[in-house]
């Protein structure tokens, strides 16, 4: 009888699932549902952005389709589309005051948006901001990049040549005109970088427009002061005013006052000197220049 080899025994894999090796899933917080909180005023909240969301992506839709019936390619309208909403975030940013200023340069540098008007009217935002601190032939060529991007011009073949102002930013409470001449923004803006806004100050109280007026600021401005009664001291001490009450016999110095904001009344209704206020007190202007 021939004996058979020993066999090798078998050996059988346990099919295992994942389910043996991961702990079950935990219940979530009761409550809870897909805004994430129980909150209904947090839900509310969610709910609007969900909605906001859901408008801002139909209507950029809708432009994309008809920048496309226009003769654009989709990807150059949805790159059109990115930066409109770019210049608008920037735009609202400078309206809240969001947008933080270098370290190194703390000078205040006056703006203006420009846009092209045929297409303003047409319904497309083709503009720009530009630095108004620069020279007049900057700021034109400035202009003159912004309609050499009409959309306008790009469907008809006509050259887009009217813009407007449609923004500004640095010019203090000095309000320009949407049609502004280029040449007197270039002086506002040339003038408060330098001198601040003490500057647009002195335009507003004068014709803005008259770059002549306008040069004659460093002569005009006496000064920032904490109030008009500040500035009244100031003259008195520049008169050497102290001086004069001394050489008073003690019984007249005694009794005798300065009368400050006498002082400035008379200043102003003469004519003399003109004041602007602002939260940190008042600028002095010569009233006579």
């Amino acid at each position: 009888m021939t004996a058979r080899p020993p066999q090798t025994p078998t050996l059988r894999r346990k099919e295992v699932s994942m389910s043996e090796h991961l702990p079950p899933p935990q219940p979530g917080p009761e409550g809870v549902n897909s805004y994430g909180t129980d909150d209904p005023e947090e839900q509310a909240q969610i709910e609007a952005a969900r909605t906001a969301a859901a408008e801002e992506r139909r209507a950029n839709r809708a432009k994309l389709e008809r920048y496309v019936s226009y003769g654009l390619n989709e990807e150059d309208a949805q790159g059109l589309i990115e930066h409109e909403q770019m210049l608008k975030d920037r735009r609202d940013a400078v309206a809240a005051g969001q947008l933080e200023q270098g370290e190194a340069d703390k000078r205040i540098r006056p703006r203006i948006y420009v846009r092209s008007l045929v297409d303003h009217t047409e319904g497309h935002d083709i503009g720009d901001w530009i630095d108004a601190s620069r020279d007049l032939e900057d700021i034109q060529r400035d202009v003159q990049s912004i309609l050499s991007r009409s959309l306008h011009a790009h469907w008809t073949g006509e050259p887009a040549e009217e813009w407007a102002i449609h923004d500004q930013d640095g010019f203090g409470s000095l309000t320009l005109h949407e049609y502004e001449s280029l040449d007197v923004v270039c002086a506002l803006g040339k003038g408060i970088a330098e001198h601040g806004l003490p500057f647009a100050a002195w335009a507003e109280i004068n014709d803005a427009t008259d770059i002549y007026t306008l040069n004659r600021f460093e002569a005009a401005y006496f000064g920032a002061y904490d109030s008009r009664e500040a500035y009244a001291e100031h003259v008195f001490e520049e008169m050497e005013g102290e001086k004069e009450l001394e050489a008073l016999p003690d019984w007249v110095r005694d009794v005798v006052r300065v009368d400050y904001e006498r002082m400035t009344h008379e200043m102003e209704t003469s004519g003399e000197v003109r004041f602007v206020d602002h939260p940190g007190g008042v600028w002095a202007f010569n009233g006579r220049v």
